[in-house]
């Protein structure tokens, strides 16, 4: 009699505790990733995160590797989704609908061990290629880690295998649904992936644009006269390190070439708190040098083919003087020059000059003294003759 009535005793259900923790867990990644996706978009739009602290510890350079977007689509809006799919199903299975008791205790665990799965392959990327880490990439981690443990939690007096099992079975005893929402769901990413904006691919064809004279080659002589005369035109804020004013190059060089009646004049206002008073932290920490390494460049005739290359280096991070070197510029005079009196104050004159016109981030374009951000307005000039 025992016997019978325990064979017939239902199977218990998920732990509610359990749930609720996976259903905080995968609100609290939903909402770290929602801020990744934002950070994403603003590091290519040049704008510095709270989190680019150091070169190693530094959410931009992350956000701004190759290694950021996955089929079209950012990490963290993969990261937003799983988090979101993983919240739905906790929510589920604390509803009285679950389809069955142990519901969906199972798909818990596997999407557990693909997300630490997968942010054991985003630290790899992290340490081996990108060379820095994010801080906001490791609380999200964090949490995957915590999620799976909680879901392995859900599955206690069953086992993470039984409940895998039984969750896979339930929805495969409804195929014409199951079908219905995978078709959906694919639809769906599809879409996202069509409209998402693919902001990052600018700076990519930017490379072609700006591409520096190889060794050997003839430098790209600078623009006859006085090129910093603010009545030639139109005044550019700009930071060798700002990933916006790598993309902003490109599109300046395009515009001029089918605009050569617009002269732009160049200033630098580097976010580096070794040179400029307005920041306060550190951010792009070699842009006062290579503000200064432009500065050399110019007074050798060289200042265009020295721009071009600086903005090339923000991922190669080659010496200044390696780069003086390949450009063909008198090294040791451009060496003397970088740590020349004359050579800080010309960039502090710069640097006043942004400060006084109240620039915030760059690149800024001022034209009649009216600020633009971003992008030169050509429709600001008249038409050519």
């Amino acid at each position: 009699m025992t016997r019978k009535a325990t064979a017939a005793t239902p199977p218990a259900a998920t732990p509610r505790l359990a749930l609720a923790a996976t259903l905080l867990l995968a609100a609290a990644g939903l909402v770290v990733s929602l801020v990744l996706v934002r950070l994403h978009s603003q590091a290519h739009a040049g704008i510095a995160s709270f989190c680019a602290i150091s070169e190693t510890v530094n959410c931009d350079k992350v956000a701004m590797s190759p290694f950021s977007v996955v089929f079209r689509l950012p990490v963290a809006v993969w990261g937003a989704i799983g988090y979101a799919t993983a919240l739905g199903l906790s929510a589920w299975g604390l509803t009285a609908r679950r389809l069955h008791p142990r519901w969906p205790a199972g798909l818990l665990v596997l999407f557990g061990a693909a997300a630490v799965s997968a942010s054991v392959a985003l630290a790899v990327i992290s340490e081996v290629l990108i060379g820095a880490w994010c801080i906001l990439c490791i609380v999200s981690w964090s949490i995957s880690l915590a999620l799976l443990v909680a879901a392995l939690l859900a599955t206690r007096g069953q086992g993470p295998v039984a409940a895998v099992r039984a969750d896979l079975a339930a929805v495969s005893a409804m195929p014409r649904t199951t079908s219905a929402v995978l078709v959906v769901g694919v639809g769906a990413l599809l879409a996202l992936a069509s409209w998402y904006p693919r902001y990052w691919e600018r700076a990519k064809a930017v490379q072609v644009l700006t591409r520096p004279p190889a060794a050997g080659q003839p430098a790209i002589p600078p623009p006859p006269g006085p090129l910093r005369d603010p009545a030639l035109g139109a005044v550019v804020y700009s930071d060798y390190e700002c990933p916006y004013c790598l993309v902003a190059h490109g599109e300046l060089k395009a515009a001029l070439a089918r605009r050569p009646d617009i002269k732009v004049v160049k200033r630098h206002f580097p976010l580096d708190q070794a040179c400029n008073p307005v920041i306060k932290r550190p951010m792009h920490m070699m842009a006062c040098e290579y503000a200064r390494a432009a500065i050399c460049a110019e007074g050798q005739g060289h200042f265009e083919a020295m721009d071009d290359a600086l903005f090339q280096n923000q991922r190669g991070r080659r010496p200044v003087v390696d780069i003086a070197a390949a450009l063909g510029l008198d090294v040791p005079r451009f060496s003397a020059c970088l740590t020349a009196p004359e050579t800080a104050q010309r960039l502090q004159a710069d640097i006043a000059a942004a400060i006084k016109d109240d620039v915030k981030a760059t690149p800024t374009y001022v034209v009649g003294g009216v600020q633009y951000a971003g992008r030169l307005p050509v429709e600001a000039f008249a038409p050519p003759r």
